[in-house]
């Protein structure tokens, strides 16, 4: 299923009004509004996913980021969730910047776009089946999320299939938690990665966990730096990965 879907890679480049630093911007403010509605992980990963994906095929204002954000939030939230915000609730957390009738009709804008598809495999998906085959504890599943979630504000992680992030983030897990092997041979069989090609992604996702405290996109570190994620945030990352 991953296969029918078109790579992200570069897709900035046929946006002419907004960057990667504001698509990271505003990504890191979304996690923060699907935390404050207490939202379904899942729904976290589709609402990026759609985002993206709308991105790659509709070219946008700057002034509509937001909308778009948000309408992707909306949607992902029906598709993965017990329950959705309304939309009157969205526009106040956007500070009115839009009505409802922007709302709707960029959520009816979107679905026409992504020919209605919502079913795109998110790197969440894979990490509940790879975590199984690592035979995750508590403290490794945190940290695993973690940090596949602090991809989801960075552009360059787009460079990388869900799975890949998937199986990545686990391995850098381990490799902080000094568990060995740190590719376990029954993950590698369901993620169908050798642990040499996990080595590109799980260093630039090593990098990210290294300055993950500093600078202005830290909701995610926050977030698991709280007892209720064992403050895996908190955990020091190794220098280097494994050779």
């Amino acid at each position: 299923m991953e296969a029918q879907y078109p790579s992200l890679v570069n897709y900035m480049e046929t946006q002419t009004d907004i960057t990667p630093d504001m698509r990271g911007i505003l990504v890191n403010w979304l996690i923060e509004v699907h935390f404050k509605y207490e939202l379904m992980p899942e729904t976290l990963f589709l609402m990026v996913a759609l985002f993206d994906r709308f991105l790659s095929v509709v070219k946008i204002a700057k002034s509509e980021i937001q909308l778009v954000g948000l309408t992707a939030l909306l949607l992902a939230s029906k598709y993965e969730d017990f329950w959705h915000p309304r939309i009157k609730e969205l526009i106040s957390v956007s500070a009115g910047s839009y009505t409802s009738a922007h709302m709707l009709g960029m959520e009816k804008l979107i679905l026409e776009k992504l020919m209605f598809r919502l079913n795109i495999p998110t790197p969440y998906v894979f990490m509940l089946r790879f975590l199984k085959a690592a035979q995750s504890d508590r403290k490794l599943e945190n940290l695993s999320f973690y940090l596949i979630e602090l991809c989801l504000v960075k552009y360059e992680a787009l460079s990388f299939k869900a799975s890949l992030l998937a199986a990545s983030a686990i391995y850098v897990a381990r490799c902080t938690l000094h568990m060995t092997p740190a590719s376990t041979p029954l993950l590698c069989k369901h993620a169908h990665y050798e642990e040499s090609q996990l080595r590109a992604c799980a260093n630039m996702i090593l990098k990210f966990q290294k300055v993950a405290s500093t600078g202005p996109l830290m909701v995610t570190y926050e977030k698991y730096a709280h007892p209720e994620h064992s403050r895996v945030a908190e955990i020091t990352p190794i220098e280097k990965l494994p050779q």
